[in-house]
């Protein structure tokens, strides 16, 4: 059973990691200088220096957290569209494991597209010849903090779309509070120790949230 329902977390999500990887691929070719659209927009630098240059960081970080977004919608509003929430909770698992399997599931293919983006990039940038510039290992940590900040996303987003509250009123009080801080804690100065503590006692937070108004609400 959990089977089946891992394979329908994926094939849910496989429309929106189709497109998220479209502008994975657009945003990487123009950093590395392979611009696949057959034209043209913006200025293109070539002699940015990979993972130092704002324009494509932020490009990549955009799609993470477009994807996370999607991803945590997808999982909850799209169950209530469809009406297939009370249908779920009359299977053999119980709802602790629904909830589980949706989170896993969300959350690897998160992880997993946007820190494919991030070594494709590096990748490239390690490999000699690509570019006249200097690269090290370190000078990717500012792609590796926004990737482990937007899970805060996927969570604010997954329980925005859970609660019953109305979309113009406090339904999306923790999305804001996820994206307030998504954002926020790449710039500490406390990082690594300080930020991954706090990602994780908040996502912890998100997560108990979660069961607990799946578990109160009125389906």
């Amino acid at each position: 059973m959990l089977r089946v329902m891992i394979a329908k977390e994926l094939r849910e999500a496989a429309g929106i990691v189709a497109i998220a990887a479209a502008f994975y691929v657009h945003y990487l070719s123009r950093a590395m200088r392979h611009d696949i659209l057959p034209w043209h927009y913006g200025y293109v630098d070539y002699n940015a220096i990979p993972f130092i240059n704002l324009n494509s960081l932020g490009s990549l970080a955009w799609v993470s957290a477009a994807l996370a977004l999607a991803l945590g919608f997808r999982q909850t509003v799209g169950e209530s569209i469809y009406g297939t929430w009370l249908f779920l909770r009359h299977r053999p698992v119980g709802w602790r494991w629904l909830l589980g399997v949706k989170l896993f599931v969300g959350l690897t293919v998160y992880l997993f597209c946007a820190a494919a983006a991030v070594l494709a990039y590096a990748w490239w940038a390690a490999t000699p010849g690509t570019h006249a510039s200097p690269f090290e290992w370190s000078m990717t940590a500012p792609a590796w903090k926004d990737w482990i900040s937007m899970p805060l996303l996927y969570f604010g987003a997954f329980l925005s779309g859970l609660r019953p509250a109305r979309w113009f009123g406090t339904r999306l009080l923790p999305l804001v509070f996820a994206g307030a801080f998504a954002f926020w804690l790449p710039d500490l100065r406390w990082w690594p120790v300080g930020g991954l503590c706090v990602i994780g006692l908040l996502s912890a937070a998100f997560v108990a949230v979660i069961f607990f108004v799946a578990r109160t609400r009125d389906f």
